[in-house]
């Protein structure tokens, strides 16, 4: 279940009341609502790293019933009391030795019987009954096998080739599945089988592999049949990485998001320093402004299991070990392993157990990243003013690294306590040094003002001076000041409307797609680390030029109506397009701005998988035109329909209405002079 808002909703409630709330604060942080299971990064395990192994005895055919008992055995004994709770099964579950996937007569992923052979619910109530939690792998959109056979839908009159969009498209990371089109009526109903099945069999925890930019409804699609089937669990969208793009798509749906590449060296150890640990210091910063409470980034499992003892072994020594720790922690990334949890040695225990770096992940805050490059410095505040700074020597030979407290937002003398070593270093006036940081080493200390800093829950203050420049018929360059009082600020929205258009990190930036003269209204919000949002500026009125011939309007720039709704399109203007277009969907331009009546060119750029699909376009309070529309070969690719419509000087208004029929797919309308316009 996504959706975990009770205490923020409250206090929200309380705040527009004008009413002061007081939480009960716990080790520094704010108690939440026991149902807000995801307010937390989880903990726990994968058995992807193992799965990926080339050493011997691993490898694909190593998960098995017997084998994922052993990794809840060895968690129950020598984690869970930290707090490790997720046992996730990954890819293979519902697979052959030799990697073919197997379903149910409703499509429904089954269990392969020489891994599972009594199915996954008694592995679900073994791993329950050590007090721990199973999770479950799929992957975005529809496996081919299922549409070739034409499996019926459970519940519904529907099969499965129902639901793929026509012509078939592959989708996810891989293109190994068929794109599955979620205005069919019976496509929610398909997830909803298999998620209720995971819900029966005691499943916590799924995860949706090869999400890209264009899976975000898949992932909404899981976000609301988990809902539906009563049953919390957690959803990861995940990919290697998913794409910066869906950032803001996923949020509303999914707990946490992979947000770089596999950890795994896909070799005989789980990993190493340059495959592909290291990647993180660099990747991690273009999330920051995204991430945040229940929507964590996902940085992959952690290679911390053995590097002593037989079997399988991490690939990256102590040092990297301990380095990769504090990095997750601080990202407040969830923390979960990967390798062989029954050969855990002690070294890999006391990194992953150490209540005092734990909390840091836990304090459910992102950090902000004060320098970059080799010798980096992290910092994040937690619940309790204080500050957990984190210094990484990313070289290849020893380092000091130097935090000044200016660097940091404080002043006056600070007290430092080494995290890792769970031991007091004193008290400093103006900076701390950490000496001799090995290669690939690190050090974790939490600082303690004598002044404790305000909680990082304010809202930073407002930009200024937003000035609006280089106006065109469909651009507008905006400008700002940052505002003189806030520290820490990561980036800015841009408002249109009163809806964010953009999130960015200058203090400038150009808004594309407008309509040409047409009025709107700008303003920007700064955004902090820590994800907290300013008000909005001043507003700044601007009005477009007029069009000119040849202006595009974009199709997701007009007010929609009954079912349509803007989807992604990689080869769509602004990768975007307006779909759902049947049986009264609709869209409305409402300001086409012609400088003379007459007679234009109309040029409609649209997407149609299947023929004869068609449409109803009227020009202001004319009587409606029927326009019919071949097909583009696919519902990715745009062809365009040149019509003529007579409009009048200023002002018009254009609908496109797919009436009681399907209308295809629209991606934008371009118009130019077709005849020589009326004085």
């Amino acid at each position: 279940m996504r959706h975990s808002p009770p205490v923020r909703a409250l206090l929200t409630l309380l705040t527009v009341l004008g009413v002061t709330a007081t939480l009960l604060v716990v080790n520094g942080s704010p108690a939440l609502a026991k149902s807000d299971f995801s307010a937390r990064p989880f903990m726990g395990w994968s058995s992807w790293s193992v799965q990926s192994s080339t050493r011997a005895g691993y490898g694909t055919n190593w998960l098995t019933e017997a084998n994922i008992r052993r990794a809840a055995d060895a968690m129950a004994g020598r984690l869970k009391k930290a707090g490790y709770r997720y046992i996730n099964i990954d890819a293979g579950w519902n697979a052959t030795m030799d990697w073919v996937f197997g379903f149910d007569g409703n499509g429904i992923p089954d269990p392969d019987p020489t891994r599972f052979p009594r199915g996954i619910e008694p592995v679900a109530d073994y791993v329950h009954g050590k007090g721990l939690k199973i999770g479950l792998y799929g992957a975005a959109g529809l496996e081919k096998a299922v549409y070739d056979r034409n499996l019926p839908i459970l519940g519904t009159d529907c099969r499965t080739q129902d639901i793929a969009v026509q012509p078939l498209t592959p989708t996810n990371m891989w293109g190994g599945n068929w794109k599955i089109d979620y205005s069919r009526p019976c496509a929610q109903a398909y997830i909803d089988s298999i998620v209720a099945r995971l819900a029966s069999w005691g499943v916590d925890f799924i995860k949706i592999d090869g999400t890209t930019a264009d899976n975000v409804a898949d992932i909404e699609a899981w976000s609301r049949a988990i809902d539906r089937a009563g049953r919390s669990m957690w959803l990861t969208a995940s990919a290697w990485p998913v794409p910066r793009a869906a950032g803001e798509g996923l949020k509303p749906h999914a707990n946490s998001v992979r947000v770089d590449t596999d950890i795994e060296c896909y070799c005989d150890t789980v990993s190493s320093w340059t495959s592909s640990v290291d990647d993180r210091w660099n990747d991690l910063p273009a999330w920051l402004d995204v991430v945040g409470p229940n929507y964590w980034p996902d940085l992959d499992s952690m290679p911390i299991v053995n590097n002593t003892g037989k079997g399988l072994q991490d690939g990256v020594n102590d040092v990297e070990r301990q380095s990769v720790m504090t990095f997750w922690s601080m990202a407040s990334s969830p923390l979960y392993v990967g390798g062989d949890l029954a050969n855990l040695d002690a070294k890999a225990v006391s990194i992953l157990t150490n209540p005092e770096v734990i909390a840091v992940d836990q304090a459910g805050r992102i950090p902000s990243r004060v320098t970059g490059g080799t010798l980096q410095t992290w910092k994040k505040q937690l619940g309790d003013g204080t500050l957990a700074v984190a210094v990484y020597n990313l070289g290849d030979s020893p380092a000091d690294i130097t935090v000044r407290w200016a660097d940091l937002g404080i002043v006056g003398p600070a007290k430092v306590r080494d995290l890792v070593a769970r031991r007091n270093l004193g008290k400093f006036p103006e900076t701390w040094q950490a000496t001799a940081i090995p290669a690939h080493g690190s050090r974790l200390v939490r600082i303690t003002p004598e002044v404790i800093l305000p909680p990082d829950t304010e809202a930073p203050t407002a930009p200024t001076d937003v000035r609006a420049t280089d106006v065109t018929a469909t651009d507008v360059t905006l400008s700002w000041s940052p505002s003189t009082d806030n520290v820490g600020v990561t980036g800015y929205d841009v408002y249109q409307d009163g809806t964010v258009k953009a999130t960015v990190t200058d203090t400038t930036t150009t808004v594309t797609g407008l309509n040409p003269g047409t009025s709107y209204t700008f303003g920007v919000r700064a955004r902090d680390a820590a994800g907290n949002v300013s008000p909005p500026s001043a507003a700044v009125a601007v009005t477009t030029s007029p069009a000119a011939p040849g202006t595009s309007y974009e199709a997701e720039s007009g007010t929609l109506s009954g079912r349509a709704r803007v989807v992604s399109c990689t080869a769509c203007s602004g990768g975007q397009k307006v779909g759902d277009l049947y049986q009264g969907g609709a869209v409305t331009l409402g300001d086409v701005t012609v400088p003379a009546a007459g007679t234009y060119l109309l040029t409609i750029t649209y997407i149609a998988g299947d023929p004869t699909r068609s449409v109803f376009l009227t020009a202001n309070d004319g009587p409606a035109t029927t326009l019919s529309f071949p097909s583009t070969g696919s519902w990715d690719t745009p062809g365009d329909l040149t019509t003529t419509v007579t409009l009048r000087a200023g002002t018009n208004t254009l609908t496109f209405d797919s009436g009681t029929g399907y209308s295809p797919d629209f991606d934008k309308f371009t118009l130019s002079p077709a005849s020589s316009p009326k004085s």
